[in-house]
């Protein structure tokens, strides 16, 4: 039985990656699209996406990349 819980946990990382990575190439596509988080006076412009299960921080860079900050997960 141990191994189906192992097996679990592994299909709900990997889900979640996915979703999380679907999630960066969405605000990679359009980061401008999301809300602007950082303290007022920033010199950084800090970022936040959210799909169905997850989150994401970034800053967004020239030519259409961005620097992933932080990801979380709920569930």
């Amino acid at each position: 039985m141990q191994c189906g819980v192992v097996m679990e946990e592994l299909a709900v990382e990997v889900l979640a990656r996915r979703e999380v990575m679907a999630l960066v190439e969405v605000a990679r596509m359009e980061p401008q699209a999301w809300p602007d988080v950082g303290d007022p006076g920033s010199v950084e412009e800090i970022r936040e996406a959210f799909g169905r299960r997850c989150w994401v921080q970034y800053m967004p860079h020239p030519a259409g990349a961005i620097e992933v900050r932080e990801t979380g997960w709920v569930g």
